[in-house]
């Protein structure tokens, strides 16, 4: 018996389950699983943004249907909304229409009531979710009534001239609008000729002192030989012509004439009077009527 086991020449180990080393069973089921499930989801985004872009810019949901207008006074309301739907009417690119909610443009709206209402100064607009459009405007308020070549024209606070007055010097008057006259006949302009603020005032004061407190009525409106020359006339109740600078405050055109009033020109002898002259600073002048004139 041999104390060594004799080596067993070309003798290969067999597996037993050959099967158990194969690889990673079901590799090529699982990826087709996902790539299904891309698919599935890439077109349930598609169908997401596809509804989604239909219901907020074609679809009639969002359409602006409501109109509300606050703070109007003079203007019609009927009218605000009418001018603000024909600033929403038409479509961009002949699909995408104006009057969506997303795509309604408030400038435009914005540009179309200023164009069609001069009387408007300031404008805010606001969209409601989801189809409600509410505006908001501040009316110009008339300060005063500038009359030129025969036609007037309405001034707001900052001395623009935004509009036609469209009525009669009698329907002014009666109205109680401060009423100037450029005798100079200088030509006006809706929304480009500025009347000076300085000179508005001066005006609005000068009214007030010679009517309240100095109890001198025009007779009419006041007349300016040129709006650069700052200078105002006017014929009183009492038919006798007052002349004015802006050169000289109203409180001191005021103390002038009580001054005068009361030393040199007394109630009877202002029956006689034709002019009164205070355009120079530290100057008196008047006139008295002839008896040819009387």
């Amino acid at each position: 018996m041999s104390l060594f086991k004799k080596k067993e020449k070309n003798k290969f180990w067999k597996r037993s389950n050959p099967r158990m080393y194969s690889g990673v069973p079901g590799r090529t089921a699982e990826k087709r699983a996902l790539t299904l499930a891309r698919f599935f989801y890439w077109l349930l985004f598609i169908v997401f943004l596809s509804v989604s872009f239909y219901i907020f810019f074609l679809s009639p949901f969002l359409q602006i249907d409501a109109i509300s207008v606050e703070g109007n006074e003079s203007i019609s309301a009927e009218d605000i909304k009418k001018s603000a739907s024909e600033a929403l009417q038409g479509n961009y690119f002949k699909y995408f229409s104006k009057n969506n909610f997303f795509l309604g443009k408030n400038d435009e709206v914005s540009r179309k009531l200023k164009n069609d209402f001069n009387r408007i100064g300031k404008i805010e607009i606001q969209k409601k979710f989801p189809k409600t459009m509410l505006i908001k405007i501040d009316e110009r308020q008339a300060e005063l009534v500038w009359c030129s070549s025969g036609v007037c024209y309405l001034v707001d606070e900052d001395g623009l001239v935004y509009s036609g007055a469209n009525a009669t010097d009698e329907e002014l008057k009666k109205s109680g609008f401060l009423t100037v006259i450029d005798d100079n006949a200088r030509q006006v302009e809706i929304e480009k000729t500025v009347i000076s603020k300085d000179f508005i005032s001066y005006l609005k004061e000068l009214n007030y002192v010679l009517r309240e407190e100095l109890q001198l009525e025009p007779d009419g409106t006041y007349h300016t030989p040129a709006l650069a020359s700052g200078e105002v006339y006017f014929q009183t109740k009492e038919g006798w012509m007052l002349k004015l600078s802006d050169q000289i405050s109203p409180a001191e055109t005021k103390k002038i004439i009580q001054t005068l009033f009361e030393k040199e020109l007394g109630t009877e002898k202002r029956q006689n009077l034709d002019y009164l002259d205070l355009r120079i600073k530290g100057k008196v002048y008047y006139k008295l009527k002839t008896e040819s004139e009387k």
